[in-house]
């Protein structure tokens, strides 16, 4: 293709957007929503990994954390110190497991007895406040919040008090409810961290049993495993019991949180997707009369269909990749935001993976083309001569249908007709509220699940996990619906253009502008029942999949959930279908296509 198309393309492309902006703004929009959710989902276990490495930076993270219950750790220390691999090894750490008292509330936690002075391995980072001081009490960042306690606050263990001095973090363990080591066997259920000094520590040990936590920084991190396996032998244990913890473990736990927000991040990216379709290919419908009129009038000037046809995909194509760009950079920025619902790690927003950048811009390409290259090519293969005539096209000849709809009132006689007129435009319609009921129904479960849950007592990891999900259910549910509704109007508004002059016969022969309305929202509303019907299965289906515990919503929540589509899907169509009605019907017989 010489310069001289390129730029011809260029500016009829650019001379399109100006004169159109808001078409331009609601493609990059619905395509940057299902782009950003998609990436979101697909990125954040990066994002968890980022955090903890930033994390594990900072405070010098060991490679591996070893728990024992000798009394005296110092031989089993020295003979780790001397092994192969090992790089070096911070002081015995004593801890123990305790209640702590807070506002009103207790909590399991871990009790570390550290020095005031920063070790080889483990410097947790004060985020807030001192470091260990006598009498004072360092509470890990993510427990503290979860406490709601803040510095210059007490809290009260063992029945002693001590005020809050500072908040912090670590990569020692998993983040909060993950940091209860003490138990022996590492990270567990609904457990946090303290630290204190290491006098205040075994004072306020009392009669519990003390274990001591031995951070081990090894010259290959990635080694852990094979490390514990192959040189931390019965010999070097000795005869001391000693639980071995890699780094790589407290990732793991920390994806645990994320167990359920990710599918949904995922799953509602290409439910967005779906919705996405829907709205470009209603948006390709609005601009076809006159896409195919200015292809009509270049072809006349001497343009070929190949310049056409990439005159018209390149404008969507520009879009998608600008689409594609914001919204990976943004499930990026996002991801950071979401990794860590418990605040224990560093944020670290990083670039996307190629894999996760090439997935959601080869989703928005496939979103773009299914809905806009067949109207393309139509518009290609259309006649210059009958484009620029803009000729009324003749309804096909349905016997069958004529008989059956012949006796029906005139609203569903005409709807019904307009639906076998144009089948495509009803599927599209049945996809797209298809896709919103699966995510309501999806979310109308969850609620339901997350109170059974909490009835019967839910763990603090499933408290986090479920509050993560539910916002994240709730974000997609909310721009699903935004989506719909753009979708519906645009949809009925498509119809009514397509239907312009058809329905303005109906009105020359008698049919009232209510009659019109009317048939409009049948050829809406007819569709949208059977995605309602086709959505709510799907939408426990789902559900079913990525959860162990489905409870089904009440039949009154599913009823409620199912009349406000419909009549949503009534009211909007009803708006656009009444803007028409309003141009008289000799009017429309001179203009718009049969």
């Amino acid at each position: 293709m010489t310069m001289g198309r390129l730029l011809l393309i260029w500016r009829l492309i650019a001379r399109d957007m100006w004169r159109r902006p808001g078409e331009a703004l609601v493609f990059l929009l619905v395509v940057t929503a299902s782009t950003a959710s998609f990436t979101l989902g697909m990125g954040v276990d990066n994002a968890v990994v980022a955090g903890y490495m930033k994390t594990r930076q900072a405070t010098a993270g060991p490679d591996i954390t070893a728990i024992t219950t000798a009394t005296d750790p110092s031989p089993l220390a020295g003979r780790i110190a001397d092994a192969p691999g090992v790089e070096a090894l911070a002081d015995p750490v004593p801890g123990f497991s305790t209640t702590v008292r807070a506002n009103g509330h207790t909590e399991n936690t871990v009790v570390e007895g550290r020095e005031r002075t920063a070790s080889a391995v483990d410097r947790p980072l004060v985020t807030s406040g001192t470091w260990v001081r006598g009498g004072g009490a360092v509470v890990e960042r993510g427990f503290a919040e979860a406490l709601g306690v803040r510095v210059g606050d007490d809290v009260t263990i063992e029945g002693r008090r001590y005020p809050v001095v500072g908040t912090a973090i670590s990569a020692a363990t998993a983040v909060y409810p993950w940091g209860n080591w003490a138990d022996g066997s590492g990270p567990s259920d609904g457990g946090g961290r303290i630290w204190l000094t290491t006098e205040d520590a075994l004072s306020a040990a009392d009669d519990e049993p003390l274990l001591y936590l031995l951070s081990i920084k090894l010259t290959d991190p990635g080694a852990t495993r094979n490390w514990a396996d192959t040189v931390l032998t019965d010999d070097l244990r000795g005869q001391d019991w000693v639980n071995t913890h890699p780094w790589q473990t407290f990732v793991d736990g920390n994806n645990r949180l994320l167990s359920f927000a990710r599918p949904a991040l995922v799953v509602g990216g290409g439910l967005m997707a779906a919705a996405a379709l829907v709205t470009l290919a209603s948006l390709a419908a609005v601009r076809a009369p006159r896409d195919h009129r200015r292809a009509a009038l270049l072809k006349a000037a001497g343009a070929t269909p190949r310049t056409v046809a990439a005159m018209l995909l390149i404008q969507y194509l520009l879009l998608t990749l600008m689409a594609a760009a914001i919204g990976v950079t943004a499930g990026c920025l996002g991801a950071p935001l979401l990794a860590d619902p418990s605040a224990g790690l560093l944020d670290a927003a990083g670039p996307p993976s190629v894999g996760i950048a090439t997935a959601a811009t080869v989703l928005a390409l496939l979103v773009t083309l299914s809905g806009t290259l067949g109207p393309v090519l139509r518009t290609v293969r259309s006649s210059t001569m009958g484009a620029l005539a803009d000729p009324s096209r003749p309804p096909d000849r349905r016997p069958r249908l004529t008989a059956m709809t012949a006796h029906l009132p005139t609203p569903l006689l005409l709807g019904i007709r307009l639906i076998a007129r144009r089948p495509g435009r009803a599927a599209l319609s049945t996809i797209g509220t298809a896709a919103t009921t699966v995510m309501v129904t999806a979310a109308l479960t969850f609620q339901v699940s997350i109170e059974a849950d909490t009835a019967q007592g839910a763990s603090a990891v499933e408290e986090i996990r479920n509050a993560v999900t539910d916002q994240v259910v709730l974000g997609v549910t909310f721009t699903l619906v935004v989506l719909s509704v753009l979708n519906t109007v645009l949809v009925s508004w498509s119809a009514a253009v397509q239907a312009r002059r058809a329905l303005a016969v109906t009105r020359a022969l008698g049919t009232t502008p209510g009659q019109v309305v009317a048939a409009l929202c049948v050829a809406q509303l007819l569709p949208s029942v059977v995605a309602v019907a086709v959505g709510i299965p799907l939408g426990l289906g789902l559900f079913a999949v990525f959860s162990t515990v489905v409870v089904t919503p009440p039949a009154s929540w599913l009823t409620t959930a199912t009349a406000a589509v419909l009549l949503s899907v009534t009211t909007l169509t009803a708006l656009p279908a009444w803007l028409h009605t309003r141009i008289p019907a000799a009017r429309a017989l001179d203009t718009g296509p049969l």
